[in-house]
């Protein structure tokens, strides 16, 4: 509130303070400060507590004296002479066993279980714990609206619950607010429905920062540091708290209910209790500790959309980067990637603190939107967002009609429901951003940053209504929050009255199986109701004399896993020679991520017929390193489906040729040797997937001589956690 200044184009974390309070120290320190040098080290060692030295502004040294300590030469100098004083007591100790964690004590006010997210630690072998009773922790507060997160949706969710009325309290673990837009420097706003609160924003910003501040929604960067303290200023007008540098960790819960949250703070751990949560992590950490159901990376796929660090120059509005694959929920993946990230822009000011993240754990909801959903505008009574994109994958796409017709650049706008934002089987609490339950092809069109912000807004409305009522979120009146969002502009008045779209009659499917033949037009059609649309297709693949329209079936046919089309395929492989792949570009990737022989070949591993393997084995022979990754990806999907064994050797053998394998990144010298310096560099990933998809399919398939799962073990010591968790995921398969 005293601080900020419209100029500013950087401003530190903290706010400087020589602390009012002090702790006992064995000794104290009073009247003057001796120097770095003189000073007793007692001071900064509590009394009645060993092994322990506290090295800050609490030391027991005087108010007057600690004003020269904090000055960083001398704190760094005083660091040096307690560590070194640090290690040698500790070689005078011998091994600690019996080691418990403290037990706090006080008026227990809630019961329930506080639920951790294990997401971010590696679980191994090494890993070793402490033993700790039932915890009971501190109540740091008690509101009727807790928003873990102050990004893209979690400041608007914050705006709209405390415009409400609702006691409102927003946890940021960074230090300003706003997400991707502000701290992570993608400064404008690509596609996205800029109605609504979008709108307000826009406004806002011109209102603080002149005119020109207000073009946003035109192409224009928006100054970060103004949107920060724009939702700053709209919260603490609303009445909510901030609490910035607090880190949500886990949720309290009775039951399946979320009732809180667990917090990290500076001065310790605790819980937030809340009549209604809303998840803004953007990874459903609240959402996942209370037992949700989530999707990520397995052994399914390892498919990410690429990620960032941006770099950072004073004054910055927008620094888009995307090279490589982040998970920021594995602590030492964001490790590597902030050590990497500092060699690799060395001669930049400084990095952003935030990593740009375009696909994070999901959870599976009460709805999970679909690509068909999209193509087809479908309606439904619950829409709370209005969302308009297309499908800027920045990496490959794995939906089954993706392989057959690829997304475009055509902008689609998109509804998303309600239901998409509730954990399926969990109340208390709305998942917002990249966490909402949707196919992860779908997220490209519907993460856009005013789609988010006007997402959250709807989030915080709902959160108060449920908080102000005393009902469950799944109980509130969505008509009225409907009517509310309308009025904002947020939706199309034409909400209040839709119905579900969906099914379509049996006359559209069969409609949708004849218009296919062409370019696969309709294809969207047959994969809302598959069940309906197979016998139909088997039928129109038998009937027809065309080679096109029977080869177009048995494509089709194929990919959904069914074999009445396999000798088709079959002859239609053999005959065929490899056409132009498809390489990892990452940044403005559109369109197919497979060839058209690519496809016919996954297809034809989909039949799990014996007539597929030799034509297969035919294309892998003729294989390398020069090849694109989609050639490789699509025989190792086609041969791990298929499973059979006398296709290892020969996947053994593409493994073996030189530049195949060896990419796994198990120590810090191999992530930080060589780093390409392009913003948007995609050789390291194509390396990578190409080797883990190969020696998957290879260990799938049975191995050969122990490559496959060789392979698999280093990528499991990746310290890059997508890659990781994909070789664990396999790697615990029954065989």
């Amino acid at each position: 509130d005293m601080t900020w200044h419209n100029g500013q184009v950087d401003a530190s974390e903290e706010l400087f303070q020589v602390p009012p309070d002090r702790m006992r120290g064995q000794t104290v320190q009073c009247c003057y400060w001796p120097g770095a040098d003189k000073v007793n080290l007692d001071a900064f060692r509590p009394d009645r507590v060993d092994r322990l030295y506290v090295l800050s502004g609490r030391a027991d040294v005087s108010r007057r004296a600690v004003e020269e300590f904090l000055r960083p030469l001398e704190l760094m100098q005083v660091g040096e002479r307690i560590g070194a004083a640090a290690a040698a007591e500790a070689r005078a100790i011998p091994v600690l066993s019996e080691v418990r964690v403290c037990e706090r004590t006080g008026q227990v006010i809630a019961a329930g279980d506080v639920c951790d997210d294990p997401a971010w630690m590696r679980i191994g072998k090494h890993t070793t714990t402490v033993r700790a009773g039932a915890s009971v922790l501190p109540v740091f507060g008690r509101y009727d609206v807790v928003v873990v997160g102050g990004g893209t949706g979690g400041a608007p969710a914050g705006i709209a619950a405390a415009r409400q009325g609702a006691r409102t309290l927003v946890v940021e673990y960074l230090h300003g607010l706003g997400g991707v837009g502000t701290m992570g420097l993608i400064g404008t706003y690509y596609y996205g429905y800029r109605e609504g609160f979008t709108k307000e924003i826009d406004q806002g910003l011109a209102e603080l920062g002149g005119e020109a501040e207000g073009k946003s929604g035109e192409g224009r960067p928006w100054n970060s540091q103004l949107k920060i303290e724009w939702y700053r200023r709209e919260l603490r007008k609303a009445g909510a708290d901030i609490w910035y540098g607090v880190l949500a960790c886990g949720a309290f819960v009775e039951g399946n209910c979320v009732k809180g949250v667990v917090v990290a703070t500076p001065l310790g751990r605790g819980v937030i209790l809340a009549k209604a949560v809303v998840d803004s992590t953007g990874s459903a950490t609240i959402a996942a500790s209370a037992g949700a159901e989530c999707i990520y990376t397995g052994g399914q796929h390892i498919a990410v959309q690429g990620t960032g660090l941006p770099y950072w120059e004073p004054g910055a509005r927008y620094t888009n980067t995307d090279y490589a694959f982040i998970d920021d929920l594995d602590v030492i993946d964001a490790w590597q990637s902030f050590l990497a990230a500092r060699k690799k822009f060395a001669d930049r000011y400084d990095l952003g603190q935030l990593i740009d993240t375009r696909e994070r754990r999901q959870i599976v909801g009460d709805f999970f939107l679909t690509p068909m959903d999209v193509y087809l505008d479908r309606t439904y009574p619950d829409s709370v967002v209005r969302a308009s994109s297309n499908f800027d994958s920045h990496g490959f796409t794995i939906h089954p009609m993706f392989l057959l017709r690829p997304p475009d650049r055509k902008t689609l706008p998109c509804y998303v429901p309600y239901r998409c934002l509730l954990p399926k089987g969990i109340e208390g609490v709305l998942v917002t951003g990249l966490a909402v339950s949707a196919h992860r092809d779908v997220m490209p069109v519907i993460r856009m940053q005013p789609d988010v912000q006007n997402q959250g807004f709807a989030a915080g409305i709902a959160a108060a209504m449920a908080a102000h009522a005393g009902q469950k979120l799944r109980e509130i009146d969505l008509h009225r929050l409907q009517e509310q969002l309308v009025r904002k502009g947020n939706l199309p008045a034409e909400v209040l009255t839709q119905k579900d779209s969906f099914p379509l009659s049996k006359e559209r499917i069969e409609q949708a199986v004849r218009n296919v033949i062409k370019d696969f037009n309709d294809i969207e059609v047959i994969f809302t109701q598959v069940d309906t649309a197979l016998p139909l297709l088997r039928e129109a693949y038998k009937a027809t004399e065309s080679d096109h329209d029977k080869l177009t079936y048995a494509h089709i046919l194929g990919i959904l896993g069914d074999p009445s089309g396999a000798a088709t395929l079959a002859e239609a492989v053999a005959s065929r020679q490899w056409d132009k792949g498809w390489k990892y570009t990452g940044m403005g990737q559109y369109g197919m991520s497979m060839s058209v022989v690519d496809s016919l070949i996954v297809a034809l591993g989909r039949t799990r017929k014996g007539v597929a393997l030799e034509p297969i084995l035919a294309k892998v022979a003729q294989l390398g390193p020069e090849n694109e990754l989609s050639h490789h990806r699509a025989v190792a999907l086609a041969l791990e489906t298929l499973g059979d064994r006398a296709a290892a050797k020969p996947l053994a053998d593409l493994l073996g040729k030189p530049g195949m394998a060896g990419h796994a990144w198990t120590d810090i010298n191999a992530a930080t040797r060589d780093i390409p310096p392009s913003d948007v560099d995609t050789s390291t990933r194509e390396c990578s997937l190409r080797e883990l998809i190969l020696a998957r399919a290879l260990y799938r398939c049975g191995d050969h001589n122990g490559l496959g799962e060789k392979i698999l073990r280093q990528y499991a010591q990746d310290l890059r956690g997508h890659y990781a968790r994909h070789a664990l995921a396999i790697l615990q398969e029954k065989r």
